[in-house]
């Protein structure tokens, strides 16, 4: 069975004056996007489809707030009108350069049903980055979009001008549960934005080691929220402990991994939090090849807490494989 999502990578380009578009920047785009699209699309001025934050007992689901909530871009993108966590992801990648006033560039994927709501979401970022970032107003331009699909291939879709995109684009598509055999090997697995993992309800911190089936719950209780319960075979609740059981067995070979804060800003509690999280390689047993489909689709969805704030992005490889490459100068 295989599930819609699309990945767009957005280059920006610095207005005089601005400083890199930095890693931990991803928070911040998150909250002027939402902003953005508030201004846009909402003819209430507010989102009166989240509730505001109460003492106790669960939040009225947003359709019970606003009718628009299940078609408004914003109810669908932020208040997770139609999945159980908002459907996107956010990531900034470091900068290649090390001096201000270079260009940035900003990858967002979308997942389900957000997936339809590209264009809203194109021209509420653009929005977003001329009204500019943080308390001095830095401002960025849009540059160029593009989509990057399943093999990582690039698909220019248009320039700065939001009219050329295409009126239809068609999802990628994730196949969760893989077909292929893979072949026994260790795996590496790259956390390459801070990484909130829970295990037993903990955050694993510091230099805390990342055990194997941690990894492979938390990207399998992404797919849920995401697809819901009943999407894929794999998440009924026999055949997952059967795999995490399996997985738990898989050794961790090696932890390079550092922890990095993030701060970033609740505007519905009013309060700074900081989103600490793993960032580094992990190295794991030749038994973890034959998780690499789920891995894979990790690298997708993102693992673990705050992926619409910049967290979770991850990457996953045959050690073996890059290797070789490595020994062919590639």
């Amino acid at each position: 069975m295989t599930f819609s999502y699309l990945r767009l990578e957005l280059a920006v380009a610095p207005v005089s004056g601005s400083r890199q578009l930095t890693a931990l920047a991803a928070p911040l785009l998150r909250r002027v996007l939402g902003l953005a699209l508030i201004a846009r699309f909402c003819p209430f001025g507010e989102p009166r489809c989240q509730a505001p934050p109460t003492g106790g007992g669960a939040a009225p689901p947003p359709s019970d707030l606003c009718d628009l909530a299940a078609a408004c871009p914003y109810g669908v993108l932020f208040a997770a009108s139609r999945t159980r966590r908002p459907p996107f992801a956010l990531f900034v990648p470091p900068p290649k350069g090390s001096g201000d006033g270079e260009p940035g560039v900003i990858e967002i994927t979308l997942f389900g049903p957000a997936c339809g709501a590209y264009a809203w979401l194109l021209a509420a970022f653009a929005d977003a980055l001329e009204r500019g970032l943080g308390k001095t107003r830095q401002k960025w331009a849009l540059a160029e979009v593009c989509r990057t699909g399943p093999d990582g291939d690039r698909e220019r879709l248009c320039g700065p001008d939001l009219t050329a995109l295409p009126s239809i684009l068609a999802p990628s598509l994730l196949n969760l549960a893989g077909s292929a055999y893979v072949a026994p090997a260790p795996v590496e697995v790259i956390l390459r934005s801070p990484a909130r993992l829970l295990r037993q309800g903990r955050l694993l911190k510091g230099r805390e080691p990342v055990p194997f089936e941690v990894l492979i719950a938390r990207i399998l209780d992404r797919f849920k929220n995401l697809y819901g319960a009943a999407a894929a075979e794999v998440l009924d609740a026999r055949l997952r402990a059967d795999l995490e059981a399996e997985a738990a067995r898989v050794p961790l070979l090696g932890n390079e991994t550092d922890w990095v804060e993030v701060q970033d800003y609740s505007a519905r509690s009013g309060a700074e939090m900081l989103l600490g999280g793993k960032v580094g390689r992990l190295l794991y047993g030749p038994e973890a090849a034959k998780f690499l489909p789920i891995l894979q689709a990790g690298e997708i969805l993102h693992a673990g807490k705050n992926a619409t704030s910049g967290c979770g992005r991850l990457e996953a490889r045959l050690a073996a494989a890059r290797k070789a490459g490595r020994d062919a100068g590639i």
